[in-house]
């Protein structure tokens, strides 16, 4: 949680653009995870780096209703389990912005088919939401389910609205 002291090699950048935020939690040079949330106002930290202010301009473009086009995150891979860091990484190269897939199809996608169920998980586990884009990810016919974020099933469709330009 934001709330709670971080170690001393973490910094922290918020960016808020409406209706969402994302807060940036670095260590070293990498992004150990994103914070996805709903914004009132725009907001980005003073002393903003340039990923912040790349991925501000991304959700400037995704609250209009453009492709957001997130800038390419220095993301730290290195921790997360081997089969999760594989459906991810398929899901950013083969799933494009505006498009769908059941975590079924994300399973078969990454050479795993008939592992929906461990598909899920493996989104559970994602540290950088909307970078890395499980809101992509349905249930089974096209269901909105599983969305792990504490705004919730309202926060992915919302997500899903703003890519195809009905935001």
């Amino acid at each position: 949680m934001s709330g709670d002291p971080q170690p001393l090699d973490e910094r922290v950048e918020h960016v808020a653009v409406p209706p969402l935020a994302l807060t940036l939690v670095w260590r070293g040079e990498g992004v150990l995870r994103l914070e996805l949330g709903r914004a009132e106002a725009e907001h980005l930290s003073p002393d903003a780096s340039s990923e912040a202010r790349a991925v501000r301009a991304a959700l400037q473009r995704l609250a209009a209703g453009r492709a957001a086009e997130f800038p390419a995150l220095p993301l730290c891979w290195s921790g997360l389990p081997p089969f999760t860091a594989e459906i991810l990484r398929t899901l950013v190269e083969r799933v494009p912005e505006g498009c769908t897939v059941t975590y079924g199809e994300l399973a078969s996608l990454a050479g795993h088919p008939g592992k929906a169920r461990a598909v899920g998980q493996a989104m559970a586990r994602n540290p950088w939401p909307l970078v890395v884009p499980c809101h992509r990810v349905l249930g089974a016919g096209g269901r909105l389910t599983g969305y792990t974020n504490p705004h919730g099933l309202d926060l992915k469709a919302l997500l899903l609205s703003l890519e195809s330009g009905r935001g």
